[in-house]
């Protein structure tokens, strides 16, 4: 017969997987890959209960027995589910740096002046779009799920149920992830901004040594054939700066998720 402490400890254990449970569908909902609408809701539920149960068997012993209180637990859901957010908002930052420079490149090619009519215009950034799935293949193949699996791992015996403090370190890796997100996103739209520049510069001096040239309609043609050539030129160059970007973008997880407990030692 099991008696009343049995049934106490294993609904202790019980509620720590499910803790653990709420804190993986969080990043889930925003991390790399598994935040994209193609994946159905049913999958990414199956595969974060999967990764719980997981965690939550290796990790067995390292939590203790939480009491149930109802306003206790609800406190300690938000702040599980805050914590995958932000797990997944860091892992996200190569990716919203493509999709910045697809932007910056869309702007400068043509593609996304009904926005200057506009302003509620919501066509989508078509070569960020682009950028952005390239930066997910090169996730891919240098296993990228693999370590943001590692980060979910980690971030269970960094990050106890029970406790997490935003430092100073905290802020600082996101002013700094801010930033990289901004200063990566110029990297990578650099070469066809470079190019569209000097293509409006010769366009000018154009202009002024024949003004009977309709330079207004002539430049939406050379521009797109411009920015498409140099695009398609600087794969090499982006993938290569997706490549180190992402292997850095581990390291600086890793990092974030010890800021949040900086009192444990490992």
């Amino acid at each position: 017969m099991v008696d009343d402490s049995t049934v106490m400890f294993f609904m202790g254990k019980f509620i720590v997987g499910m803790l653990i449970f709420i804190r993986i569908t969080g990043i889930m909902t925003t991390a790399p890959l598994f935040r994209s609408s193609a994946i159905i809701p049913h999958v990414k539920i199956m595969l974060s209960l999967i990764l719980a149960t997981i965690v939550t068997s290796a990790l067995w012993k390292e939590h203790p027995t939480i009491e149930f209180h109802l306003w206790n637990l609800i406190f300690i859901v938000f702040k599980e589910f805050f914590v995958g957010l932000m797990i997944g908002f860091v892992a996200n930052s190569v990716f919203w740096s493509a999709r910045m420079a697809g932007g910056l490149i869309d702007m400068d090619m043509g593609y996304q002046t009904a926005t200057l009519f506009d302003r509620d215009n919501s066509s989508p950034s078509l070569v960020g779009e682009v950028k952005e799935l390239m930066v997910l293949m090169v996730f891919l193949f240098i296993n990228g799920h693999h370590y943001l699996f590692e980060a979910i791992f980690l971030s269970v015996k960094a990050i106890p149920l029970t406790t997490m403090a935003i430092t100073t370190s905290t802020v600082t890796i996101f002013m700094k992830m801010a930033t990289s997100v901004f200063i990566l996103g110029i990297k990578m739209a650099s070469p066809i901004l470079i190019s569209l520049f000097l293509t409006n510069l010769s366009l000018a001096l154009l202009a002024r040594v024949a003004p009977q040239t309709n330079i207004f309609i002539l430049s939406f043609q050379l521009k797109v054939a411009v920015g498409l050539l140099v695009l398609a030129a600087s794969v090499p160059l982006f993938i290569l700066i997706a490549k180190y970007s992402l292997e850095g973008m581990q390291e600086q997880l890793y990092t974030f998720l010890m800021t949040l407990y900086p009192d444990r030692i490992y």
